[in-house]
């Protein structure tokens, strides 16, 4: 089902709005520095040589902003969480300026009070904008939208259309199949947008209806394709056997593979060297609490549901093959030290040697225990799908759930994350989960 209507119902240009603006005060606020730190214009020459080394701070910023999810769909959410979240972007930042402005005789620039003036000019500037802008783009005019259909999905839809300021429709009707036709005859036609369940068999009877009405007035969009567009997630009502052969392949582009073997070899290293800094101190305080295994070693399913085995810091009391942690009761609970290397993700390092390898990449679906992933099959309808590309370290589901799931319910919202990961895959989806996982880990060591 194709709209009619090229009008955008995610308001994609606000990231791009609000990172124009945070530019434009970052470098405003260097010349305000320089105004005021010198008490006049500043010369052509001061410029140039304040120039490059903060041309690297507003790059470091934003990173941070990103990373900090000051343009994510969620900001609109917080707004008293505002001032303290650009504040805490701005300390990391600053830190690593001082860093690069104190240690780093390229990057060396007099006097250095410039950078400390700059940081709290610009973080002042920054919030007023935000606090401003969030007002002004709250207020955006919402398009009327007739929703047809009475699944689990339509109704998600409705609630995010009436809390989220990105989504540019609000429901102004909700109906069902049998009651379309009705409807519309009793409406103004006054809609804007027709979001309708194209997969509802009941729905597509009338679909001729509809067009015939709407068409030359309104934008007819396909409820599921709103809902991923909307929750970054494939509605798992839309799985069949069809949908599976259509969207869901192991064939990426060739550079795409390239690129992200390249990365995975290089990262490996990076998170092998870490396990080893690492293993002395977990050692120590495993044997410290319980005197048990250092490791524990899984067999987990792979891709294309290869047996893979993996490498832990042991985390439990004792490793379970089949079991939720929920499920393992009083005998086989997390211990002290397992509970901080879990949250730390301490506890995964030592699989950077299956990523060396190629049983797993850096970013993909997390990969299940064997038992368990033999019970999920079962129970969830096309789970084996998840295996179609290599398991991860962190993924697009990881991010997006606060806990492991725990259970077949939260394991069902976990496989559609993992499916729109696995049917969008590209560099720069992975360039975002990337920034967002170190997000998670800095915000786990309280930093």
């Amino acid at each position: 089902m194709r709209s009619n209507h090229t009008t955008p119902v995610i308001n994609r240009k606000e990231p791009l709005i609000l990172g124009a603006g945070d530019l434009f005060l970052l470098v405003f606020s260097l010349w305000a520095t320089l105004v005021l730190r010198y008490g006049e214009l500043p010369s052509a020459e001061l410029i140039q040589a304040h120039a490059w080394p903060f041309a690297i701070v507003f790059a470091l910023s934003r990173v941070a902003f990103y990373i900090s999810g000051l343009y994510s769909r969620a900001i609109h959410v917080a707004r008293s969480s505002l001032p303290g979240t650009i504040l805490a972007a701005q300390t990391g930042n600053g830190l690593i300026a001082v860093i690069i402005f104190y240690f780093v005789p390229t990057f060396s620039v007099t006097p250095k009070v410039n950078l400390f003036i700059y940081l709290f000019l610009s973080s002042a500037f920054v919030i007023l904008w935000r606090l401003n802008t969030h007002q002004l783009m709250s207020l955006r005019r919402k398009s009327p939208a007739l929703v047809v259909g009475s699944s689990p999905e339509a109704a998600e839809l409705i609630e995010e259309m009436s809390h989220n300021s990105r989504v540019g429709l609000y429901c102004r009707e909700k109906v069902t199949a049998d009651k379309l036709i009705q409807s519309m005859e009793a409406s103004s036609d006054d809609f804007q947008y027709v979001i309708a369940d194209a997969d509802d068999p009941a729905i597509e009877t009338v679909l001729p209806e509809v067009y015939r009405r709407f068409f030359a007035k309104a934008s007819i969009i396909d409820l599921h394709e709103l809902y991923e567009e909307v929750f970054d997630r494939i509605p798992l009502s839309r799985m069949d056997h069809g949908w599976v052969m259509s969207q869901v392949s192991s064939i990426s582009p060739v550079l795409y593979d390239a690129m992200k073997r390249l990365a995975d070899i290089i990262l490996s290293l990076v998170v092998g060297l870490a396990a080893l800094v690492a293993y002395p101190f977990v050692a120590v305080a495993i044997k410290l609490e319980d005197g048990g295994p250092v490791f524990i070693a899984q067999e987990r399913v792979g891709k294309h549901g290869k047996p893979i085995r993996i490498s832990k810091f042991r985390s439990m009391q004792r490793n379970d093959s089949d079991k939720w942690v929920a499920e393992g009761g009083t005998e086989n609970r997390v211990t002290r030290v397992g509970r901080f290397i879990r949250k730390t993700r301490i506890d995964e390092l030592p699989q950077a040697l299956s990523i060396l390898r190629g049983d797993m990449s850096i970013i993909g679906p997390r990969a299940d225990v064997a038992g368990l992933a033999v019970r999920l099959e079962k129970e969830i309808p096309y789970y084996a799908v998840r295996t179609v590309i290599a398991p991860g370290l962190t993924g697009w589901a990881q991010i997006n759930q606060e806990k492991p799931p725990q259970s077949v319910e939260e394991t069902k919202l976990r496989l559609s994350y993992d499916l729109y990961y696995i049917t969008r895959r590209s560099l720069g989806l992975d360039l975002r989960i990337a920034l967002r996982t170190l997000k998670t880990l800095l915000s786990r060591v309280g930093m």
